[in-house]
């Protein structure tokens, strides 16, 4: 993919006031591949996806893959996903296991994490664990999970301050 968009071949998304290019964001096996909507940008991902699967001996799994627009015209959508054979992806979605794209001022952003905490309590529950285990886990566990999850939002959080928009 780097080598893609060095060769001009991949138009990156350009983040931030110095436009700074995104192209891949990898963790493990989840993948996302974030540029321009164009019919380039789809030859030119599908070449690079063949020859990874091509070098590599893997198979790229396209029924579990979405391709997703913002400010992308249905059309355009439709023609990628039947370009890539994949089916086409909506806001907010998950990534490693937290939303993109949700707004961070409603509850309903929020409420995942208040369930991951609810579940891990409650395994807990029925555990053999003293009161001082339970507050070493408490402290170990659950605190890192408010911590990780809201920076995610933090950006987003901070462009939206002062602009006036409805935060119900």
């Amino acid at each position: 993919m780097r080598s893609a968009v060095d060769r001009g071949r991949f138009k990156p998304f350009l983040v931030g006031r110095g436009g700074m290019p995104v192209s891949i964001l990898q963790y493990a096996d989840d993948t996302l591949c974030i540029g321009e909507a164009s019919v380039e940008n789809l030859w030119a991902l599908k070449a690079v996806l063949r020859g990874f699967e091509m070098v590599s001996g893997l198979k790229v799994n396209f029924w579990k893959s979405y391709v997703m627009g913002i400010n992308v015209s249905e059309e355009f959508l439709s023609l990628a996903s039947g370009f890539l054979n994949c089916r086409i992806g909506y806001l907010p979605f998950k990534y490693l296991g937290l939303p993109v794209g949700a707004n961070p001022r409603l509850f309903a952003t929020w409420v995942p994490m208040l369930d991951v905490i609810r579940r891990r309590l409650g395994s807990w529950g029925n555990k053999f664990i003293s009161f001082g285990g339970r507050i070493v886990l408490i402290n170990g566990v659950l605190s890192a999970i408010p911590i990780f999850f809201p920076l995610l939002y933090e950006d987003a959080y901070e462009g939206m301050e002062g602009s006036g928009e409805d935060t119900t």
